[in-house]
């Protein structure tokens, strides 16, 4: 098995090929943030630091945040996969060093499934607060409606009989 900074080394010169970065020009291409999440976790040595999880978060929520929805991030993040998956299987001969890769790249994609999720339930908690406000309010405007409607029949009422 190739030492670890080999390893990492052989990995990040496939970046190009994964990412199709020669379609992009000078925009960072979509899933860059995955491959570099897996060379930090290349890096490491396959262990779950918490660092590795909060650049990725950060990474992924920012791009949510820009508007790419959670179904784009996903496809970016199994694109990525599914390219480096090919690319590894043709670079490296070694089995164990095959392994140590994919391994990583499992690892990265986890977290970038468990970030979108939880991106995705604390938007939903947030559609369905303001769902919620949004018929509370609906309800209120409701209950002042009838009251006023209540009171104008009532004017009503009392012209009606005042000109009598």
């Amino acid at each position: 098995m190739a030492e670890q900074t080999d390893l990492v080394e052989a990995v990040s010169v496939l970046r190009d090929e994964v990412l199709e970065t020669a379609e992009h020009g000078d925009r960072d291409p979509p899933g860059s943030e995955v491959f570099d999440a897996l060379l930090r976790a290349l890096s490491i040595g396959g262990e779950s630091v918490p660092g590795l999880d909060l650049q990725l978060h950060e990474s992924v929520s920012r791009r949510l945040a820009w508007g790419d929805s959670e179904e784009v991030a996903l496809s970016d993040a199994e694109m990525v996969f599914d390219r480096l998956m090919i690319a590894v299987e043709r670079a490296f001969r070694d089995p164990d060093d095959q392994i140590v890769v994919v391994e990583a790249a499992l690892q990265v994609a986890v977290t970038v499934a468990r970030v979108v999720s939880l991106a995705a339930v604390a938007r939903a908690t947030r559609d369905r607060a303001s769902r919620m406000r949004e018929e509370m309010s609906q309800r209120q405007l409701s209950e002042v409606l009838e009251k006023q409607k209540a009171n104008i029949a009532k004017l009503e009422q009392d012209l009606k009989s005042g000109f009598r």
